[in-house]
């Protein structure tokens, strides 16, 4: 038997060669197609399939808060204590939370990420030091958590890879370290983490209402998820009881780690998984069309072969391994395609889906790809190794030798084209209804006018800017030196970012009844400098902005938007009312002005009510810098980062960036998905163009005599175009009618991922089949114009 099959193989390498134009054309359809996919793959494997790099990762799992007013929500600090001594289904839970600090490196001051976490989180992850130790238990309190552990990649690149580092002090933030272990290579969790440092959380100031913490736990052996969930929200409930007027209505969730970090793309992967298996399924029945139209030449040789003895078995087998061959090649090439897209994607996905460092073409993704080649090989071997093994091939002999187009050879091709069409279509309707998707996201006004800006942070270690008057001198001339800059037209400051996401605290008005605490309205905070709204263009609707005499020694006052004044304000004039915001201070804030709306939360997310205070009045240690100047943002770059050193020497302006990137990169996400389909669509409207144009050009091949008669009796070129052109436009017609049928009964399993555009668009189906009517009319033309300039005699005589 195994004989048998390579002697198969054997033959059909040689049958191929003698054909090299077809071979090539068969491998590289199906290379584009396998290529795809694998890519794709590759992308899923590393993303939603490759366990994390812990031991036993399926055990670690995030906690979240469910919070009425925002849902899903990081923990506070006391909520955290409560449970980890309360529940029994963990063997250990740990917090995180990421931050930055200044280190002065060789090139001066700068600022690298770390994480502050628990003692123990290094033994929930199972990962051993590769030099020193971890964390000891009374190292995390406040006061005593000034030890350091580093990544490899810091040890490295900071620190020179020097293996006695181990107690070697340093400085962060301003404030003495000692450095008590490193991580061994590719240990980097949360991402981008370059040291880590107990969080010193004391218990006995432990708050309820400021939730800021991510909570870990791994699971005790045994233990389900879904048991686990039930006891945290049994013991969020009796919190709830216990402090109703801080937890009321709060409960938990468990979710696996996993899970966590890549739920978001999850859909999105998995759609773009769908279409590029579309995508494979229209390169097979482009193949097979093509062995159909080979094996309608080789009939012949067939029918002689079966004359001889040769079984309907055998000759499926036969051209099965031929089809194999082929596959086997194409996949092959598919992979070194695969190879090249890695790096494009790589770079399109950065930014817009989690784990893109993982994304490989490893030993998974190659067994995939031999896995697709078999199967492809097989999908589109099977109707021409049908036709193979049809009787009745032995009357061909008695012919002549004259094949024809006719019967079971013409109808399975034509419905191969109907089904190429079809598909084409399903996946042209969902990019055009991404694109449109993506074009009205762009159309959004988000509130301020980006060009022209340039945004970076600072940040000021509390060693040395303890006090809130030392911080408020900082940035005050730091303003003042941006100003005096060239060419800029106003520097303000921010504590977050516009499209960065939402800060929500909870406030109550001045004269109105106080709510019960599940229904305390909140609102996006922002504290702001006075120049902050002309930098960014956000406009005055009403009263007045902060000036430079909303110090912290004046009345507090506020600025809302008009979103906050619609929803809170609707039926009065919020100009002189009062606010009590949740931000530790005393008092209320008088509303003094009324702003633009602006989307905090990205471009899709509703503008939500923001109000915003003077940020001498709340001053926070780091804070955004926003300067709006008459050139090109990139050239204020070294004047921003002189200005902060002739402050402070010892602090680094980081993260420097143009303000309309940050608009870019809140749809880069949909970016992603919207290009990698487009990429998909057009590759299978190239496949499905090149289906119709060979079968239309087979059939012309074939009724060469039957247009040389046409012609003959007097037919006229137009005629005979109409022939040829309206015979396959009846097809694509067809396969554009069962395209359509089939994108919206799918199309709205990517519902989601549309904007202000429905699953059932009239405009994108009727543009997706004007785009494919037309392509596929110019693949009919080009061999409905050879046939036109037949002539008779010679066509006659040929036959």
């Amino acid at each position: 038997m195994v004989a048998d099959i390579l002697r198969d193989v054997r033959y059909g390498v040689r049958q191929l060669a003698r054909t090299p134009g077809f071979a090539v054309v068969a491998i590289l359809t199906l290379a584009l197609g396998i290529g795809a996919t694998s890519a794709m793959f590759s992308v899923i494997n590393g993303v939603l399939l490759r366990p994390l790099p812990f031991p036993e990762p399926e055990a670690l799992v995030r906690i979240n808060e469910i919070v009425p007013q925002y849902g899903r929500f990081s923990v506070a600090p006391a909520t955290f204590f409560d449970w980890r001594a309360q529940n029994t289904s963990f063997e250990r839970m740990v917090v995180i939370q990421s931050g930055s600090a200044s280190f002065a490196g060789a090139n001066g001051a700068e600022r690298i990420t770390n994480a502050l976490v628990s003692w123990d989180f290094f033994d929930l992850a199972r990962v051993q030091p590769m030099l020193g130790r971890t964390f000891k238990e009374d190292e995390d309190a406040p006061g005593k958590n000034d030890v350091v552990v580093l990544s490899h990649t810091t040890w490295q690149q900071r620190f020179g890879g020097d293996r006695a580092i181990v107690g070697r002090a340093t400085t962060l933030n301003g404030a003495p370290a000692t450095i008590v272990g490193v991580m061994p290579p590719g240990f980097q969790f949360p991402r981008g983490a370059e040291y880590w440092t107990p969080i010193g959380l004391d218990r006995a100031k432990a708050s309820r209402g400021g939730h800021f913490l991510a909570v870990l736990a791994r699971l005790k052996s045994g233990v389900p998820v879904a048991q686990a969930g039930a006891e945290m929200k049994m013991i969020s409930e009796r919190l709830a009881r216990q402090y109703p007027k801080e937890s009321a209505d709060e409960s938990a969730e468990v979710v696996p780690l996993l899970e966590q970090i890549v739920g978001g793309a999850r859909q999105s992967l998995l759609s773009l998984l769908a279409a590029v298996g579309v995508v494979i399924l229209i390169a097979c029945a482009n193949v097979a069309n093509l062995l159909l139209v080979r094996a309608s030449v080789r009939e012949k040789e067939i029918a002689i072969r079966t004359a001889l003895g040769a079984g309907q078995g055998r000759l499926a087998r036969q051209m099965l391994a031929e089809s194999l061959v082929l596959a086997l090649a194409g996949g092959a090439l598919g992979v070194l395609f695969a190879f090249a897209m890695l790096r494009p994607i790589r770079t399109l996905s950065a930014g817009s889906i989690p784990r893109v460092q993982d994304i490989s073409i490893d030993g998974t993704v190659l067994l995939f790809a031999v896995a697709v080649s078999l199967a492809t090989g097989i999908i589109f071997g099977l109707a021409p190794a049908w036709q193979a093994s049809r009787p009745g091939l032995a009357a061909i002999i008695k012919e002549g030798g004259r094949s024809s187009a006719a019967g079971a050879g013409r109808w399975m091709r034509n419905a191969l084209l109907v089904a190429e069409v079809a598909l084409s279509i399903v996946l042209l309707v969902g990019a055009v209804l991404l694109l449109r998707s993506f074009d009205r996201v762009r159309q959004v006004d988000p509130g301020f006018q980006p060009g022209r800006v340039l945004a970076f942070r600072v940040a000021l270690p509390p060693a040395s800017y303890r006090e809130d008057h030392n911080r408020i001198a900082f940035f005050d001339r730091l303003l003042a030196r941006l100003e005096q800059q060239p060419d800029v037209r106003a520097a303000g400051m921010i504590q977050t970012l516009p499209m960065r996401g939402d800060y929500f605290l909870s406030f109550s008005v001045q004269g109105r009844p106080e709510p019960r605490p599940a229904d305390q309205p909140s609102a996006n905070h922002r504290a702001v400098s006075p120049h902050y709204f002309p930098a960014l263009g956000i406009p005055l609707k009403r009263g007045r902005l902060f000036t430079d005499q909303d110090t912290d020694k004046s009345p507090m006052v506020a600025v809302i938007d008009e979103a906050f004044a619609a929803r809170h304000f609707a039926n009065e004039d919020p100009i002189g009312r009062g606010l009590d915001i949740g931000n530790g201070t005393d008092g209320y804030y008088q509303i003094v002005g009324i702003v633009g709306n602006v989307h905090h939360g990205g471009l899709e997310s509703n503008a939500g009510p923001t109000m915003y205070v003077p940020y001498r009045q709340d001053v926070f240690s780091t804070m955004w810098v926003v300067a709006r100047t008459d050139r090109d943002p990139a050239q204020l770059v070294a004047a921003a980062r002189q200005a902060v050193r002739e402050i402070d020497p010892a602090l680094p302006a980081y993260s420097m960036t143009p303000l309309g990137d940050v608009i870019t990169e809140s749809v880069a996400q949909r970016r992603f998905s919207m290009l990698l389909l487009a990429a998909f669509a057009l590759t299978a409207l190239f496949l499905a163009g090149v289906g119709i144009y060979g079968v239309v050009g087979y059939s012309v091949s074939q009724r060469t005599r039957e247009i040389g008669v046409r012609l003959a009796i007097g037919a006229e070129r137009r005629d005979v175009l109409a022939l040829v052109v309206g015979g396959a436009m009846k097809l694509a017609i067809a396969g554009v009618v069962v395209g359509l049928a089939g994108a919206l009964a799918l199309t709205r399993l990517i519902a989601t991922m549309l904007f202000n555009v429905t699953p059932f668009d009239p405009v994108s189906y009727a543009l997706t089949a004007a785009v494919l009517l037309a392509i596929a009319a110019v693949a009919c033309y080009v061999p409905a114009r050879r046939a036109m300039n037949v002539d008779p005699l010679v066509a006659i005589r040929q036959e």
